[in-house]
């Protein structure tokens, strides 16, 4: 499961790179996102480690898992005892 951050930082490097052809630097992800260098860091790490992008520096960064293979959890339904 991805955290907020590596969530948004994901969306940001695959939304820029369709429109520019690029990826931004750290200091245009960093006004893209609103978090600091270390946290964007951290998140980018994070991406790695789960597969979304490989490429150790940010501009050779690829994307290879877009979106998170989150699975969303059934709804659980709850009956009164007194409805048939």
């Amino acid at each position: 499961m991805l955290s907020d951050t590596e969530r948004k930082v994901l969306r940001i490097l695959y939304n820029f790179s369709s429109v520019h052809h690029r990826m931004p630097d750290l200091s245009e992800l960093e006004t893209m996102s609103g978090s600091n260098q270390e946290k964007l860091k951290l998140a980018l790490a994070g991406l790695r480690e789960k597969g979304h992008i490989i490429g150790s520096e940010l501009s050779e960064v690829k994307i290879i898992k877009p979106w998170p293979d989150e699975k969303k959890e059934e709804k659980k339904t709850y009956l009164s005892p007194w409805m048939d």
